[in-house]
């Protein structure tokens, strides 16, 4: 059983976790277009390079099968769904 002092302690660090804001998202504002080689190529190409926890609070797991479309001249990339996945691996 536990004594009052002990009780009034959990429920002083239940009250501090609820009043702590939750960490927000915070997506890289701008980045750098860089460059790359396609194999057994000399011939640069454009490369994107995105990395940080943002990515996974977006849903964007490690391991995950992305989707990207072109809308009005932006990249739009989202995580692609079980149909998606399917029709990529028989068009392969």
């Amino acid at each position: 059983m536990l004594t009052p002092e002990q009780i009034a302690a959990l429920n002083a660090a239940e009250l501090t976790r609820a009043q702590r804001q939750s960490r927000r998202v915070r997506p890289t504002k701008q980045c750098t277009v860089g460059y790359g080689y396609y194999p057994n190529s000399q011939q640069r190409v454009p490369t994107l390079r995105l990395r940080g926890r943002w990515l996974e609070q977006l849903g964007f797991a490690i391991g995950s099968k992305l989707r990207v479309t072109v809308e009005d001249r932006a990249l739009v990339i989202t995580v692609a769904g079980e149909e998606c996945m399917r029709r990529c691996k028989a068009s392969r």
